[in-house]
């Protein structure tokens, strides 16, 4: 097997890898472009010490927010109609995969964002969200990791969370819509597997996917599991409406470690609790990522998770 090691001396980004063309496109930090032929050649190899892949340049044009938890002031880029608003409780920022990471905590701690009239949630007909999750085991509850108003008067919109048991090594977690046009409005994701190990970082990636109305969960790249979702119940002919099309409630907050309902009082319940974990890298994306890119997108976080 032939390979190309690639070793470099400065921090580049890899900005294309054309497949079909057989052709590496290598962007570096001084704003040249180096281009590297490698037909015929079966495999190539990085130096992981020198080059980093930005994962921002996975479906680039489908990213529409982006949470890098650097600091209080470095929250949120790329998210129309997101602002930032408070913090709260014993929230704070850590070192986490890359760079700093929100650190949650039982004791009231989230971080709220307001949303405007028109914000890139309101428009999404199908969706992916990534992210790094590193939850220790606990046994007293559901923890939101992120929720969005609006929608059912229980869970909302749209949010994802983490349950746990304290003798347990693995982490069940729930991805969850709320569809408001059809009868069957309320969906969920629920999964439990050892591939969600307690206390170890994890990047999950979270979709659906408006042509199957399937959603899927993938850990460190590898599908995990799928679900069709269906919008109505069985009709005498034995037809069954699939989800298809999102359309979510308006909403006007969007919660980083906490469920809606317990920060304004609406409807929480005593199993509801805010997430005690770590959360970096928290991207949205206006489709179903292949699983292609899904898997680029996670060899692209590894190239820049902390020593």
């Amino acid at each position: 097997m032939k390979k190309i090691i690639v070793l470099v001396s400065v921090l580049i980004f890899v900005s294309q890898l054309l497949k079909a063309q057989d052709t590496l496109y290598i962007h570096q930090k001084t704003g040249s472009i180096v281009k590297i032929e490698v037909n015929n050649i079966d495999s190539i190899v990085f130096n992981s010490n020198t080059l980093k892949i930005d994962p921002g340049i996975i479906a680039a044009s489908n990213l529409v927010a982006y949470f890098p938890f650097e600091s209080e002031s470095d929250l949120i880029t790329n998210g129309a109609g997101i602002s930032f608003n408070k913090k709260a409780g014993d929230a704070s920022f850590v070192p986490g995969r890359r760079g700093n990471a929100y650190k949650g905590s039982k004791n009231q701690a989230f971080l709220e964002y307001n949303l405007a009239t028109d914000n890139i949630f309101k428009n999404l007909r199908e969706y992916s969200y990534a992210a790094w999750i590193k939850c220790p085991g606990y046994n007293d509850g559901a923890a939101s990791v992120f929720s969005l108003n609006g929608g059912d008067v229980y869970l909302g919109n749209f949010g994802f969370e983490v349950e746990s048991s304290s003798n347990a090594d693995s982490l069940a977690l729930k991805s969850y819509l709320y569809n408001s046009t059809t009868v069957w409005n309320w969906q969920n994701q629920y999964v439990f597997n050892k591939a969600f190990l307690s206390d170890k970082w994890v990047h999950i990636v979270c979709s659906y996917n408006k042509a199957t109305s399937t959603m899927s969960i993938y850990s460190n790249g590898i599908l995990i599991n799928e679900q069709i979702k269906y919008a109505d119940s069985e009709q005498e002919n034995g037809t069954q409406a699939l989800l298809g099309d999102l359309s979510l409630a308006d909403a006007t907050k969007f919660y980083i470690g906490a469920w809606s309902m317990i920060v304004d009082g609406s409807s929480a319940n005593a199993w509801m609790i805010n997430y005690p974990g770590l959360l970096d890298e928290l991207r949205f994306y206006n489709k179903a990522l292949t699983a292609s890119e899904i898997k680029a997108l996670y060899e692209a976080e590894l190239t820049w998770i902390n020593p």
